[in-house]
């Protein structure tokens, strides 16, 4: 298969309305058939539509798919082919009155082609029909080469090479088309044999096709799981399991496995501002042994996953039961005749042996009318997280028949209980007790391949629900989440597709594609990944899908809803996501970790004044408590001269120093003599770790500090005439210092002690941004006055002012060397305005954003080359730009703080840490 199934499917339609534009009657055929006669009982798939009606291109899901240049191209093949067809008065114009099936099947080793089959009602409409692919093919008629075949007519239509670009054949009152001459003569044959009108499960599901729908969509079960092999990862995995076992797992292989899931499915496909939908009913039989006769004899449940999963939750699959004795005895029943019968049994007997009890009738007695599985986090090492959840009969019953299992179990392996059981205390300091559970792949075994990729290492039990999941961590992140209200049901991308799912069903599956799409090259095959990330920021806006299966009176209804979201809450690239409870406060910061220097980490506070360090794998190491915002950044200092790193920062009210478990050192925090108007600075002027502390405060004072925290009594600076916002820096130029800092009225540039050491003779009114020391060319120092105006500060007392443009006192300003030119570039942002001018003052370029824009950083990717980085908080979005204005690829990202690029690990790539509006933490790998 070359190209991923939709863009397939649209594609071929356009031939469908090429090929099918006439419908003039004059002499009518005598013969009729029926369009399904001459489907393939092979096919997996066929399409049917009412007519051929245009593609809604004002549709926005339709106008986003636009986007994808195959698309495109038949938005343009749908045009040309009405020019034509209003153009040539011998062309019948006659267009959405006739039923056409678009199949697809296979050919040759298991490639699929597709086939056309409809009405012609007359030879006036044969004309048409020759007339319109001479022009479509650009081939004469005349050249078209006829040959007989079982009683029937093949037209092959080759160019002047001798290569076959389609053949069709008119058999009775059909036309067969295709671009395989095989297709073409496997219809004709059958014609004359038993076809899928002769299935009673296909004329079940045809009788139920809407009246109003436009396009209907049947699914062969036996024969759907080829066509997904066509796309799927064909590499094979070892895992060894609890059984002492290596399981061999194949994706291509194994979904072939799913061919008894059903027998026929209809679908009815509709557009919708906001999502596709698709509805209708699949028949299944108990007889032949389909997996979905299980729900057979059932009713429709709740199955309220939304509200027992967590929000993080990328996938979850469904079981939901009126019956729960009838559904376990189908689902038994199911298993007998299946193929995995053996295997199954071999592993419930070693169970069954270490609980020494009927392990299937004591977890049918844990479960009232529910079991979902999920996947809570795709990887970033060896496993992604997932759960596998009960919903029980009452906690007290439930806990004493589950620990009486475990019981047992402990006392066969001669081990004490205790040692599988451990305490728990949730952020919200409710108590829980975990076990540790001996049979990972429980889930799987005992509900078949649906649940096949759920571990239930762990277990816990939470109201009613008996939870597994596969790491002790991830329950522990999961009881937290919920006991803080974090669910599924308050995430956006669930949303989507939420309002118009069915409030009950029997079978429930939900996957957030952005999450996924970091597994997608573990999933398909290199041309559908190809496709993918060609794409990928339109497939992105398809944020999230819905499938359930609803049980009426033994006729199986379903509802599918594909989610669109123009603008993404959430980008695909995101490695791991950290859920704070609360947003961003402050730009994340990477930082050493004295540990495991192999590994950096992220601290961060976010708007509740929680501070947290995060391991470079996105897991909160310990939060703490400050009195206030943070102010400025977060220095590393090595206080104790041992190798050991703490944090030093401040509040507006203290100086604080922690350490990296989170616990204050010596004696701070320092409560300032007056609120702090910047953030503090560190100066190590000798590189001794003998560290001093400055910063400015209310009282209009600049305050420094000794390393111990005590107050500097030969630094003899008065007061500054205004506020200092930014830090006080020390610079070192010709062995000479020099401390720099800047209020609204001057820059002062002081000595060691405090003391003026240059008086500039630049006359201005510095802006709120801050003083950069620049060495391209002469060293100097850099800023801005209100207006705009670039100035040099030298350290000989002169200066140079430089002209761009005229900028608001709000303006924002970075300088350094972007393009690697050895000069200095001026960037900007005013207000939703990013601008970059050379040393001269030549314009760069120039970007303009919805709104207005927060931060800006520079970023060095190499010796040379650094990239400009912005936020716009009110899209959630953030921007990466080179010196010539093009964007870095795959972006704009979701985030709305400033951020952070670097490596986490030493070899690794680039990662960006930003926070996200939901309260998150997201890291990103940049290629």
């Amino acid at each position: 298969m070359k190209r991923y199934l939709i863009i397939i499917l649209f594609i071929l339609a356009v031939a469908v309305a090429g090929f099918l534009y006439f419908s003039k009657e004059k002499v009518v055929f005598q013969q009729e058939s029926s369009l399904y006669k001459a489907v393939p009982l092979t096919t997996p798939l066929f399409i049917e539509a009412e007519g051929l009606k245009p593609i809604p291109a004002d549709n926005p899901v339709v106008a986003e798919l636009s986007g994808i240049p195959e698309f495109s191209r038949l938005l343009s093949q749908v045009s040309s082919i009405q020019n034509i067809i209003d153009t040539e008065p011998q062309i019948q114009k006659q267009l959405g009155k006739r039923k056409v099936v678009l199949a697809l099947d296979f050919v040759g080793k298991n490639v699929l082609h597709p086939v056309i089959i409809s009405n012609l009602k007359s030879a006036k409409e044969r004309e048409g029909l020759e007339l319109l692919i001479e022009k479509l093919t650009g081939i004469s008629r005349t050249s078209f080469q006829k040959r007989n075949y079982n009683g029937y007519a093949i037209i092959d239509v080759a160019d002047s090479n001798g290569n076959n670009k389609l053949s069709f054949s008119v058999a009775g009152k059909l036309v067969i088309i295709s671009p395989e001459v095989i297709l073409v003569e496997k219809c004709i044959r059958q014609l004359n044999a038993r076809g899928i009108t002769d299935n009673q499960y296909f004329n079940l599901v045809n009788r139920t096709v809407g009246n109003q729908s436009e396009v209907a969509w049947y699914i062969n079960h036996r024969r759907f799981p080829e066509l997904w092999a066509n796309f799927l990862n064909s590499k094979t995995q070892k895992q060894d399991n609890e059984f002492g076992e290596t399981d061999r797992i194949n994706l291509k292989r194994d979904v072939l496995k799913i061919k008894d899931y059903a027998s026929w499915s209809e679908l009815d496909l509709s557009f919708y501002d906001n999502r596709l939908t698709l509805n209708g009913i699949t028949a299944a039989d108990d007889s032949l042994n389909h997996f979905l006769s299980v729900f057979q004899g059932q009713q429709a449940v709740s199955c309220n996953a939304d509200r027992m999963l967590p929000k993080s939750t990328s996938f979850y699959v469904g079981f939901s039961f009126s019956d729960k004795e009838l559904f376990f005895t189908n689902l038994e029943n199911y298993f007998v005749h299946s193929e995995a019968y053996y295997d199954r049994e071999e592993k419930i007997k070693k169970m069954e042996q270490d609980f020494r009890t009927d392990s299937r009738e004591k977890l049918r007695n844990l479960v009232k009318d529910k079991v979902v599985a999920a996947i809570t986090s795709v990887p970033t090492e060896a496993e992604m997280g997932s759960l596998f959840i009960i919903s029980g009969q009452s906690r007290k019953e439930s806990r004493e028949l589950f620990e009486g299992m475990l019981t047992n179990y402990a006392k066969r392996k001669d081990i004490e209980f205790e040692s599988l059981a451990s305490s728990f205390t949730s952020s919200e300091e409710q108590n829980y007790r975990i076990y540790e559970f001996p049979y990972p792949r429980l889930p799987g075994i005992w509900l078949g391949g649906a649940f096949d990729f759920a571990r239930a290492r762990f277990a816990a039990f939470r109201d009613e629900l008996l939870i597994f999941a596969s790491s002790k961590k991830g329950l522990e992140k999961y009881l937290n989440d919920m006991d803080s209200g974090t669910s599924l049901r308050t995430a956006a991308d669930y949303e989507t597709v939420r309002k118009s799912a069915e409030s009950k069903a029997n079978l429930n599956v939900y996957a957030n594609i952005n999450n996924l799409y970091a597994l997608r090259h573990d999933l398909f095959n290199s041309e559908i990944n190809k496709g993918l990330e060609k794409n990928e920021a339109i497939f992105r806006k398809f944020n999230a899908i819905s499938w359930q299966v609803v049980c009426e009176n033994n006729i199986y209804f379903n509802a599918v809803n594909l989610g669109y979201e123009p603008k993404p809450k959430k980008d695909v690239r995101a490695k791991w996501e950290c859920r704070l409870g609360a947003e961003v406060a402050i730009k994340p910061q990477l930082v050493i970790n004295h540990n495991n220097k192999a590994e950096k980490e992220i601290i961060v506070q976010d708007v509740n004044n929680q501070l947290h360090l995060i391991s470079a794998g996105g897991k909160i190491i310990w939060s703490a408590p400050v009195s206030g915002k943070i102010l400025g950044e977060i220095h590393q200092v090595d206080y104790y001269n041992n190798g050991k790193l703490q944090y030093l920062f401040n509040t507006s009210e203290k100086i604080y120093l922690i350490d990296r478990n989170g616990t204050s050192v010596a004696n701070f925090p320092i409560i300032l003599k007056s609120p702090a108007t910047n953030g503090v600075n560190v100066f190590d002027y000798n590189n001794n770790n003998s560290y001093r502390y400055f910063v400015a405060c209310k009282d209009k004072k600049v305050y420094a500090y000794n390393h111990e925290g005590k107050i500097i009594s030969g630094w003899e600076f008065g007061k500054t005439s205004g506020t200092v916002t930014n830090p006080v820096h020390h610079f070192r130029v010709s062995n000479k210092d020099y401390i720099v800092f800047s209020d609204e009225t001057k820059v002062y540039i002081q000595n060691r002690r405090g003391q003026t050491r240059v008086n500039s003779s630049a006359k201005f009114s510095p802006s709120a941004n801050d003083v950069t020391l620049n060495a391209q060319g002469l060293t100097k120092i850099v800023t801005t006055s209100k207006n705009g105006d670039v100035f040099y500060l030298f350290f000989d007392g002169k200066f140079a002012q430089k002209k761009t443009e005229k900028f608001s006192p709000d303006h924002q300003f970075k300088v350094d060397d972007i393009n690697g030119d050895g000069k200095p570039e001026f960037v900007f942002v005013d207000e939703d305005r990013l601008v970059v001018f050379d040393e001269g003052g030549d314009k760069l370029f120039e970007e303009e954003f919805d709104n207005d824009l927060h931060g800006i950083n520079l970023y060095a990717f190499t010796a040379t080359k650094k990239m400009i980085g912005v936020t716009d908080p009110d899209e959630n979005e953030i921007f990466l730009f080179d010196s010539t204005g093009k964007q870095y690829d795959g972006f704009p990202l979701s985030g709305n703080s400033e951020f952070s690029i670097g490596k986490l690990t030493n070899g690794g790539s680039l990662s960006l840490v930003v926070g996200d509006e939901d309260g998150s933490l997201f890291c990103y790998e940049l290629e």
